[in-house]
């Protein structure tokens, strides 16, 4: 089930859901869509609330909707601090939302739909569907099995790093196949002063993906899963040996870990002060320069227990629902849904940030060898996940367990903390 299709992301990696952001989002604008089976809606006002407030993200958005533009949509897009978008998307969507929002694919997206809070977009994947894979079309349904989803981008997590470094330092990434072999490795950078892992979590989401891997190669997906849904409990003995294996990273990461953000713990990578970051292959949206860039890769975060092998990986959907304020505008609303997932979208996305992977079938496979690298990956993996917080239930994912990860990166007990966690999952109310 959590194969990767050819094409993309199979259905496993579809059935899960992000806590991407949702917040103070007010009056917000989106593009309309321009196809020839949506041409009508030339013209057509759509408002967008979009959590894509980092610069690269900003650029993504501005090119598509110059697209939708140019296909005659009026497009009002109100873009959201990504955090405050994430903390606030409940009160956002039972408020006044725009018609058209940011949002990810799986649990997170299944969760607003079940409380209707968004709108059903059937008809839109009648003309739309043939564009997308099984896996894709099945990442987009809700626990109704209707759909509700619009994907978008996908993007694989892994270990982030620049070539010439690791050149310099004589380590060869191939060679990191196991802890042992991982550990090693940090050992040889820091004899050399460099810091061998970058980690940032000011905002309190950033190191899940550590915690995500961990858990994976100690303990298996299914245990993953199984945590993440409140099937087995924080307090089984398993979840220590994830943090116990977790705390074996410290002596090798930078002091700062609650002060920067993941982009200021990527800069440390760029600037050469850091080996290798955790961290989605978005990594990539700060490399400006060209040349710095093609010194960009990845590698599998390494085997722990030979069991459990590098079989599993994260690899978040991204994408658009209409929410119920969209039936007040549901044609132009529809349209510009339509738009969103097409090759004029996704076209539009790609003209300025080449290392995007689409969700839609057919877009040329990507040029890029950075790109290659992150299909490569997925493609060799067996069980995909999409990240903690949308695995898991969106109001224990933030602020419950994004400030758990925070008490344990600040030297916290991880036994207290794992009993608190199961006592604040015991308390949340059904959902």
């Amino acid at each position: 089930m959590s194969e990767i299709m050819n094409e993309g992301v199979s259905r496993r990696s579809v059935l899960k859901g992000t806590v991407a952001g949702a917040g103070a989002l007010a009056a917000s604008g989106l593009v309309g869509a321009g196809t020839a089976s949506v041409a009508h809606a030339a013209g057509k006002k759509v408002s967008v609330g979009s959590n894509q407030s980092d610069p690269a993200a900003r650029k993504n958005d501005a090119a598509w909707v110059a697209a939708a533009k140019k296909a005659g949509f009026d497009v009002k897009l109100n873009t959201v601090d990504h955090n405050t978008f994430q903390n606030q998307i409940s009160s956002y969507l039972q408020g006044t939302p725009d018609d058209i929002f940011t949002w990810f694919a799986g649990y997170r997206m299944q969760f607003f739909a079940a409380k209707k809070l968004a709108t059903p977009i059937d008809d839109v994947w009648a003309k739309i569907g043939g564009q997308f894979t099984a896996g894709y079309k099945n990442a987009s349904k809700g626990l109704d099995g209707k759909y509700y989803f619009i994907p978008t981008t996908w993007y694989p997590w892994a270990i982030m790093y620049r070539k010439s470094v690791f050149a310099a330092a004589g380590v060869d990434p191939k060679t990191i196949v196991t802890w042992a072999d991982f550990l090693n490795a940090c050992k040889t950078f820091q004899s050399k002063g460099i810091t061998p892992i970058a980690l940032g979590d000011k905002g309190g989401w950033e190191a899940m993906g550590t915690f995500d891997f961990i858990n994976f190669r100690t303990n298996g997906f299914k245990f993953h899963m199984d945590l993440t849904a409140g099937r087995v409990k924080w307090t089984d003995p398993r979840v220590q040996k994830t943090f116990a294996n977790w705390k074996t990273m410290f002596p090798y990461q930078n002091n700062d870990v609650l002060d920067l953000a993941w982009d200021g713990a990527a800069q440390l990578v760029l600037q050469k002060k850091a080996a290798m970051q955790v961290m989605g292959a978005f990594h990539a949206s700060i490399y400006t320069d060209p040349a710095d860039l093609a010194d960009l890769a990845l590698f599998p975060f390494p085997e722990i227990e030979k069991a459990n092998g590098r079989e599993a990986v994260e690899a978040p959907i991204d994408g658009y629902m209409l929410s119920t304020h969209a039936t007040k505008n549901l044609v132009n609303s529809k349209a510009a849904a339509a738009f969103i997932g097409s090759t004029d979208y996704a076209s539009a996305i790609l003209s300025v940030s080449p290392t995007s992977l689409f969700a839609n079938k057919n877009m040329p496979k990507p040029e890029n060898a950075f790109a290659r690298q992150q299909v490569e990956l997925v493609q060799s993996c067996k069980y995909i996940a999409q990240f903690f917080d949308r695995d898991s239930r969106p109001d224990f994912a933030s602020p419950i367990f994004s400030n758990a990860i925070q008490k344990f990166l600040g030297g916290g007990d991880s036994v207290a903390i794992a009993a608190d966690l199961q006592k604040q999952w015991d308390a949340l109310p059904a959902a």
